[in-house]
């Protein structure tokens, strides 16, 4: 059957006016060779090749123009075009040197452009456009997925309804989430949107790394009403809160502090006010040094950080040192007022007593005056019996 129909495009082709090489190859079924030079070769294993010469233009121009279905190799441009065409997608002037498109209305007019599925456009130099409506225009530029469009220079545009905005160098990736479109806002930056999270793993285990999320659902870590959560526990809350990862069962080798030591340490720690230099002295900040604190302290993995539960740490250590210290001074406090209430008392009972001692005094006074006048009444008497 193969052979039969090798002889059937043998003779179709002889009577186009083509002739058979004379030095065909040995397992050619087919040559074609106008003027010595070979144009097309069928090999008898179902191989073949079909030679241009590229630039070399005729008054045809391309092969065939319009819609329809078809094969097509535009030699002098070195474009190959497969699929079905509704309109002028595949004619002269939408035909690009180097170019490909396969699919439905796949156009692909920049030079070395490819454009792979259904109505997709590669007009960009070197650009790339695959999937359904998905449009590479700028420079180097891809587009795959649906309703995406990388519109800027080396710009990429991926998933659905994602679109780079003439935005040059940026990336952009939008889930199925939503038809609205994600347009990049800014060059040379990458824009996601990821409705179910962004995950990174840092092992090849998947045991270690970053979820960035809505906060609504289960980060793969095991942690919800997070943004960011880590494998190593630590997470930004929804509201605004970094939580730093402090499960006892992640601790060991526990040892006591004494918060009267980390008084002292703090009363010679140096803390003042500064400014990072890449911010500039516009923006201020107090504390020390990580320098300073790790030599104090020795606490951290190095003396050009601080961890903030360090930071914490030392600053719950002195308050409850502070407390301890206010503790014993209200208990003192409390001790000199029951003392105090006692002298009070003692000085009201005294007062007391010299109050009644002093009544007696006065009765005694009395009682001596009314004695001196009986005395000196009786005197008197005895004098007048005397006469």
């Amino acid at each position: 059957m193969i052979e039969k129909h090798a002889l059937t495009i043998t003779a179709a082709l002889l009577l186009a006016g083509a002739t058979q090489a004379a030095a065909q190859a040995t397992d050619s079924v087919v040559v074609v060779a106008p003027e010595g030079s070979t144009i097309l070769r069928l090999n008898r294993n179902g191989g073949f090749v079909v030679f241009g010469e590229l630039g070399a233009g005729s008054s045809d121009g391309i092969p065939a123009a319009g819609p329809g279905t078809r094969l097509l190799w535009h030699a002098w441009k070195a474009a190959f075009r497969a699929g079905i065409v509704e309109a002028t997608q595949w004619d002269e002037a939408n035909v690009g040197s180097y170019s490909t498109a396969f699919g439905k209305n796949a156009e692909a007019s920049g030079t070395g452009s490819f454009a792979a599925g259904e109505d997709v456009n590669a007009t960009g130099e070197n650009a790339t456009a695959m999937g359904l409506r998905a449009s590479a225009v700028g420079i180097a530029t891809f587009a795959a997925g649906q309703d995406v469009v990388a519109y800027g220079n080396y710009s990429v545009a991926l998933g659905r309804s994602a679109h780079t905005n003439a935005r040059h160098g940026s990336f952009v990736f939008a889930d199925a989430s939503t038809t609205d479109t994600l347009r990049a806002s800014v060059n040379h930056a990458a824009h996601w949107r990821v409705a179910g999270g962004f995950r990174i793993y840092t092992s090849s285990n998947l045991s270690t790394g970053v979820t960035i999320q809505s906060g609504s659902s289960v980060s793969n870590w095991g942690q919800s009403a997070a943004v960011i959560s880590t494998s190593t526990g630590a997470l930004l809350t929804t509201g605004g809160v970094w939580q730093n990862a402090s499960d006892a069962s992640l601790k060991f080798a526990f040892e006591e502090v004494s918060g009267e030591e980390i008084l002292e340490q703090l009363r010679e720690l140096p803390i003042q006010s500064w400014s990072y230099k890449v911010e500039g002295q516009e923006y201020r900040h107090l504390g020390p040094t990580a320098q300073d604190f790790y030599a104090a302290f020795g606490l951290g993995t190095s003396d050009v950080s601080i961890g903030t539960v360090d930071a914490d740490g030392v600053a719950l250590k002195a308050a409850q040192a502070l407390e301890r210290r206010t503790a014993e001074l209200a208990r003192r406090a409390d001790a000199d007022r029951a003392e105090a209430e006692a002298l009070r008392a003692e000085v009201a009972r005294l007062r007391a007593e010299v109050e009644a001692l002093r009544g007696r005094v006065k009765a005694y006074e009395a009682l001596e005056e009314r004695i001196a006048r009986l005395e000196a009444a009786s005197a008197g008497g005895q004098e007048k019996r005397v006469q």
